[in-house]
């Protein structure tokens, strides 16, 4: 699940936004401006990234034990940081945000009261299923359509 979490979270990231940001920060009024909100958008990014890796080690820990409730922040707010993130660059590359990014950090924050009674191990994979919900919503949208040209607001 780590595994495949941290793969969807690679993809997700990559998806579009990620592989145009030279393009979009070369378009951008203020192209200077919008690089350095990036740069704080990605440490956002990487601080969910790390957090993940902090929740997978306690779901490895203990997967088949309940588990405080402040392990959440980590097992599912990790991701959310993450997507939250990623959100906020998809923005400042295209001046809009994927209903994919909305329904993954509502899916999470919906997880929290339910994985909260279950296993470690159940928690993790309930973060794995949005992830690939996530990503595959972003495959699903983008599939046969010519590559969206980055637009950065005003």
């Amino acid at each position: 699940m780590a595994l495949a979490s941290t793969v969807l979270l690679w993809r997700i990231y990559f998806h579009l936004a990620g592989r145009v940001l030279g393009v979009a920060i070369g378009r951008a009024r203020n192209s200077f401006r919008l690089a350095t909100e990036m740069a704080f958008t990605h440490l956002a990014m990487i601080a969910g990234i790390v957090l993940t890796g902090v929740g997978f080690e306690l779901i490895i820990t203990e997967p088949h034990t309940d588990f405080p409730a402040t392990w959440l922040l980590a097992i599912l707010g990790g991701p959310a940081l993450f997507l939250a993130g990623r959100s906020v660059l998809e923005f400042q590359v295209f001046a809009r945000v994927s209903l994919s990014r909305k329904g993954g950090l509502l899916a999470l924050g919906l997880l929290a009261p339910a994985t909260l009674h279950l296993p470690a191990l159940a928690a993790g994979a309930a973060v794995t299923i949005v992830l690939f919900g996530v990503a595959g919503a972003d495959t699903r949208r983008s599939h046969h359509r010519p590559v969206e040209e980055p637009a950065p607001p005003g």
